[in-house]
């Protein structure tokens, strides 16, 4: 069963406040929604929480008779009315009470606490499914850290309600209406006075969650910020290290640290003034208890210790039996109000869980979308604009058409829009207007995963996973062989380095592929892409991270793999695109040129300005390091706009 949003309202992260630190988002997310999900979510499980409260209720009832055992039996009727020769028929039972207890207690816990881990087990898949379906204008507006305490920390929170806290309500209210039943029946006038700091306990529930919940809300977040920079500063340690910045870093770190400490200890401070005064008032119960009940057996000085009032029978045994049961009475009491806090700290989690949750998901396609079957591999991008979630206009009424098997080059300075066009291929991102065809067919009207199957992508910046070099080819397609996997690593050359690996193919590659270079990950990626054998391929910078030689014989692997396909190439060395069917110029965000390189030349236009200060450059700098190092600049400065 899936978690639903509907009629939610979302909520945006503010403004920064005086302080300079970002304002805590406002969650829309009602009590009464979550309480309804956490209902619905047991349904399904009916059986079981019907057992564990059978088992529940039994165990209750076993520790409530503990004291009436103890009191009214052995006390008073064995040893003060001097029964003794049932004295161990009472001990007995009062053996079968504790037994019965233990047993049905481990039946209430092992049921309940096996139903808490299968909801939590629920509640986590389900988050992380949603946010496999989320698009990634999600993630461009949301720190990754933060995602992950949402998946980790706070599914913890819940899974601490439902595991402890639900098994403690369930089984400490049981318990509750027991004493009080018991005790109404055995003195009304010692049980009002028992009873007597209830109320304050209920209005002290009511104040302290008014309090506490915007606290814990606050608490959830700046974990989610610690997370956030620890993400951050793991990711980029080379870069921290490279600039000797580790002091920087650490500060930064302690700031978020100390502010999440301070939350957290006016959290603290919250309940641990909140509960002792609380067992303070229990404890007033308690002693007007033992102060009345004394004076009523003393009024009666009997062997048997036994009073008769208006409100009942009172003796010592009886008085005994009181003082056992409110000890049973103020525990689960107690056990309720700390669950309370529990419950706080949860729904706070929980809401900033139902928040994700009601992000709108990827648009997957229409019900019933196309399936592509028999793809030539046509690709038509007309009158397309696009702008980012920030707003900026990143495309401007941009055609481009693609023949099946032709290449089409995307050439242009840096921040033009070049990789913000190739996104909207594979459905990244849709356009505000324009639309983007494949075959003819409009790819909103496709099925998502139909589309992206036929589309292959190598990226500038290669992302390897924490696997082996083997896992990370096949990734491309699952249910290929040894022996393909292998013969898309020689097509990429990428066979060459990887037989000489300690393990060869086994080899762990490590988190994004940090054991090795660029230039391997690069190769690793390509034949990623190959194994995968797409009709559409898109290139972007595939070959920005290798040496020369390296890409003279990825460049040879690439021509062939082009042959048949439609690729779209993006490369800030031009000689690598000469060969295209069209290059397509863009500009800030227009497309300024489009032709054959021969045609483009003759045209004189930025094209032939940006080919010709690169060529020459080259060939300077093949005569001197420092021309090359000039070379080097001069491309940068170019795709710059320089």
């Amino acid at each position: 069963m899936a978690f639903h949003g509907h009629g939610m309202g979302k909520w945006r992260r503010g403004r920064s406040s005086q302080d300079g630190q970002p304002d805590i988002p406002p969650l829309k997310i009602t009590d009464k929604r979550m309480a309804e999900w956490f209902v619905h979510e047991l349904g399904p499980h009916w059986w079981r929480l019907a057992i564990g409260i059978v088992a529940m209720a039994g165990s209750a009832a076993a520790d409530v008779a503990i004291p009436w055992a103890t009191g009214k039996l052995i006390i008073q009727k064995a040893i003060l009315e001097r029964h003794m020769e049932l004295l161990p028929h009472f001990m007995w039972l009062a053996i079968g009470l504790f037994l019965v207890s233990a047993v049905l207690s481990a039946a209430r816990m092992n049921i309940m606490h096996q139903l808490g881990q299968r909801l939590t087990y629920k509640m986590r898949t389900v988050t992380y499914e949603h946010l496999q379906r989320l698009g990634l204008s999600f993630f461009h507006s949301h720190s990754t850290g933060d995602i992950m305490s949402r998946v980790s920390n706070d599914v913890g929170a819940v899974e601490d309600m439902v595991v402890h806290g639900t098994d403690t309500v369930l089984s400490d209210s049981l318990r509750v209406v027991f004493i009080i039943a018991l005790l109404m029946r055995t003195n009304v006038t010692l049980t009002l006075i028992s009873m007597a700091p209830l109320p304050l306990f209920l209005v002290g529930i009511l104040v302290f969650g008014k309090f506490v919940r915007p606290l814990y809300e606050k608490v959830r977040w700046k974990l989610g910020e610690i997370n956030t920079k620890l993400q951050e500063n793991l990711s980029g340690i080379q870069v921290i290290k490279a600039f000797g910045r580790e002091g920087l870093e650490l500060d930064e770190f302690n700031r978020s640290s100390g502010d999440y400490m301070q939350v957290s200890i006016q959290g603290i401070w919250y309940w641990t003034t909140f509960f002792p005064f609380l067992g303070f008032l229990t404890s007033l119960g308690v002693i007007g208890v033992i102060w009345v009940g004394a004076l009523m057996t003393q009024t009666n000085p009997s062997i048997a210790g036994a009073v008769t009032t208006g409100a009942g029978v009172v003796t010592v045994g009886i008085l005994v039996m009181f003082i056992g049961e409110l000890q049973q009475f103020y525990g689960p009491v107690g056990n309720l109000l700390r669950v309370h806090n529990v419950f706080n700290q949860a729904f706070a989690a929980l809401a900033r869980i139902f928040a994700l949750l009601d992000e709108e998901p990827e648009d997957l396609g229409k019900e019933g979308g196309v399936e592509l079957v028999d793809v030539k591999g046509k690709v038509e991008i007309l009158d397309v604009s696009f702008k980012y979630a920030t707003g900026e206009e990143v495309l401007k009424d941009v055609t481009v058409v693609a023949e099946p098997g032709e290449t089409v080059a995307l050439v242009g300075r840096s921040g033009a829009g070049k990789t913000s066009l190739v996104s909207l291929i594979p459905r990244f991102f849709d356009p505000q207007t324009g639309v983007v065809k494949v075959d003819g067919i409009d790819t909103k009207e496709i099925r998502l995963e139909s589309l992206r199957s036929h589309i292959g992508i190598v990226l500038q910046e290669t992302f390897l996973f924490d696997g082996t070099a083997r896992e990370n080819i096949r990734y491309g397609r699952l249910d290929a062989t040894d022996e393909e996997v292998e013969a898309a690593a020689k097509a990429a050359y990428a066979d060459e380095f990887v037989v000489n690996l300690p393990k060869g193919y086994e080899t762990i590659v490590g988190e994004r592929g940090v054991k090795l270079s660029g230039g391997q990950r690069q190769r690793i990626a390509i034949a990623r892409a190959i194994l995968k054998d797409p009709k559409i391929l898109i290139l972007d910078e595939a070959t920005s991270l290798v040496d020369t030689e390296a890409e003279q014989m990825i460049q040879a692997a690439l021509e062939t793999l082009m042959v048949g396909r439609t690729t779209f190439v993006i490369a800030h060395r031009l000689s690598t695109v000469r060969k295209a069917s069209k290059i397509v110029v863009i500009d800030e965000g227009a497309v300024v040129e489009q032709a054959d390189h021969e045609t483009l030349m003759e045209q004189g236009g930025l094209y032939a300005n940006m080919y010709t200060r690169q060529f020459h450059l080259q060939q300077y700098g093949m005569t001197s390091g420092l021309g090359a190092d000039l070379a080097e600049e001069e491309n940068e400065d170019l795709e710059q706009g320089g």
